[in-house]
């Protein structure tokens, strides 16, 4: 991922007030800071981002007139009017950055919530711990809320957050602030897929621990080879013998998923982690990690039905054991 920093700009918001302190300027972009709003920028580029893109009309996109700093600030002041109906304020600084990426420029707006901790203070020896308030955290962990916008073609990338408000939750961001409907994000969306698996497959009396595999083996396939889902492929994978549960399949997730899951410049590799290995966990206590070329290979592993019930599982072909 080319991620090139132009410019970035902080605003705080004050829980004790519930106002901004507005930056007057840009700052000063050292190799170290650009480090550290790099990689913040790169974490949003996640499974866990909701997506879209904005509709010409839409009122946000007016925001995007004049440079960074009149942007920030009118951003900032309108975000500040829905996120301080929350009944759990903290301190927060905004980050509002200038990217390119890949040579297209880029609008990022991050939400940072600060944290208090221990500093050791080498000059005072009988007290050297010292508690200091508005740490950033590391730079490898994701921002709170954080919206980038390809300003080409106004496709966005959002992590938000619900707050609470009158006993009630809010999706304030995508809701109030940015009023967008966005697509759920892919790790949400492949959950959906899992458990709508496994409920049509308990419908049909076939949500054994063979069916689990497959859903398993069939998505990291598919993220394999196409970066991307399909209800409707999947449902022939999963239910090839099974007409009815293929079209009820498809019918549950339409609303939820009325489209495939595209990974759309997002990093499918933690998916593809989770799904790599077949993990079973049996009655005796033995938990067995399989990679998946190697389940689905008859000469490698074989699961037996006694008569009585039980299962067996025969690893054949072992080269070498080891201990670990």
């Amino acid at each position: 991922m080319d991620i090139y920093i132009k410019q970035a700009l902080i605003h705080q918001f004050s829980p004790e007030d519930t106002e901004l302190r507005l930056a007057e300027q840009t700052i000063t972009i050292t190799p170290k800071i650009e480090e550290y709003l790099r990689k913040k920028v790169e974490r949003v580029y996640s499974d866990e981002a909701k997506t879209g893109q904005f509709e010409a009309d839409n009122p946000f996109l007016d925001y995007f007139t004049g440079d960074l700093l009149s942007q920030s600030v009118k951003i900032a002041t309108r975000w500040k009017e829905e996120f301080s109906l929350s009944e759990n304020l903290k301190t927060n600084d905004l980050l509002f950055i200038n990217f390119e990426k890949n040579g297209v420029e880029h609008f990022a707006f991050l939400r940072i919530s600060l944290r208090e901790n221990l500093t050791h203070v080498g000059n005072d020896l009988a007290n050297p711990l010292k508690l200091t308030q508005n740490n950033l955290p590391s730079a490898g962990s994701a921002p709170d809320e954080a919206l980038i916008v390809n300003l080409n073609n106004y496709k966005y990338h959002l992590i938000e957050k619900r707050i609470k408000y009158n006993g009630s939750f809010l999706n304030y961001f995508s809701d109030n602030l940015l009023q967008v409907k966005p697509i759920i994000s892919a790790k949400k969306s492949i959950k959906t897929l899992e458990q709508t698996a496994q409920k049509i497959a308990d419908n049909f009396q076939e949500g054994d621990f063979h069916f689990q595999s497959k859903v398993k083996s069939a998505i990291y396939s598919h993220l394999e080879e196409d970066n991307a889902l399909s209800p409707e492929k999947l449902a022939d994978q999963l239910f090839d013998n099974n007409l009815t549960a293929r079209l009820t399949f498809v019918d549950e997730l339409k609303e939820v998923i009325p489209e495939k899951i595209i990974f759309d410049e997002i990093d499918a590799s933690r998916q593809l982690k989770k799904f790599e290995n077949q993990k079973l966990s049996l009655s005796n206590g033995i938990e067995l990690i399989v990679p998946n070329s190697i389940y689905e290979d008859a000469e490698s592993v074989e699961f037996i039905q006694n008569e009585n019930g039980t299962y067996s599982i025969l690893i054949k072909n072992i080269e070498d054991i080891k201990s670990k």
